[in-house]
């Protein structure tokens, strides 16, 4: 390594660049440095708002954990019950149909008394 080009004043820009590798080392240069600003101003913010936080936060109470409760005593457990039949689904099927009227109207910008839905068909997926 050349201790000499290290210890160098910053080289003059002001004149055109001979070669192509002059180039390319002065664009990488430029790069790496405008990106390790960026990067430094971010951290430096970090750190600014992460001070902030501890201060506004230094006033509020931290949460309690409540302390677990002692187990009681087993108690025999009742016998267990036969769950009572779900309740079969009930369709309301002149409300679907008003709604799917309603939203085809709405999406061929027509009157609802301009067609009329006949029938559909449930594809039984729900999401």
């Amino acid at each position: 390594m050349n201790l000499q080009f290290l210890l160098s004043a910053a080289p003059d820009y002001t004149q055109p660049l001979a070669n192509w590798g002059d180039r390319v080392s002065m664009a990488l240069n430029m790069v790496l440095r405008g990106i390790g600003t960026v990067f430094f101003v971010l951290a430096l913010l970090w750190g600014i708002l992460a001070i902030f936080s501890k201060v506004i936060h230094r006033d509020q109470p931290k949460e309690v954990t409540p302390k677990p409760v002692p187990a009681k005593k087993a108690t025999p457990a009742p016998a267990p019950v036969a769950p009572a039949p779900a309740p079969a689904p009930q369709t309301d099927d002149a409300a679907l149909v008003a709604a799917i009227t309603a939203a085809v109207a709405a999406y061929l910008d027509q009157s609802p008394t301009s067609f009329r839905v006949v029938s559909f068909k449930r594809t039984g997926k729900k999401k």
